[in-house]
């Protein structure tokens, strides 16, 4: 497996690159409405590119307010079950700790078990966001 490199979006190139890898990977494969997935917090998050040589392959997004939020994770279909997710959640975690408040996200419910593995928890009722069933989780400290 080769390692992934993920970095802060810098450039007005990378935030293109996360775009497009997010609108291939939820707005084309699964549904979800352009401006639902294509939000107002764009503007205001802070956005990742992950890397594999120097090929995008995925991204996330991270919002702050009180607590940080772990959103927008993907990884293209082309490079799924390599790892890839387990590497980019890490590296989002690690870099979230260092603001020492509450890391949660809504985690799509199929995909709920991946996130436990990191120490993540459901949190209240499951819930639907683009008509895809949702559950709020939060990291255990």
């Amino acid at each position: 497996m080769s390692e992934l490199r993920v970095k802060k979006v810098e450039t007005d190139q990378e935030l293109e690159q996360v775009f497009k890898i997010r609108k291939e990977v939820f707005i084309e494969e699964q549904n979800v409405p352009t401006e639902i997935e294509m939000d107002e917090f764009d503007e205001t998050a802070e956005h990742f590119i992950a890397y594999i040589d120097e090929a995008p392959v995925g991204c996330a997004r991270l919002r702050r307010n009180g607590f940080v939020k772990l959103e927008r994770i993907a990884i293209i279909r082309e490079q799924r079950n390599k790892g890839y997710g387990t590497q980019l959640t890490k590296y989002l975690i690690n870099i979230s700790k260092k603001n020492n408040k509450e890391i949660m996200m809504h985690s799509q419910d199929y995909i709920k078990d991946f996130y436990k593995k990191f120490g993540f928890v459901i949190v209240g009722e499951p819930f639907y966001e683009a008509g895809i069933k949702h559950v709020k989780m939060v990291l255990k400290n």
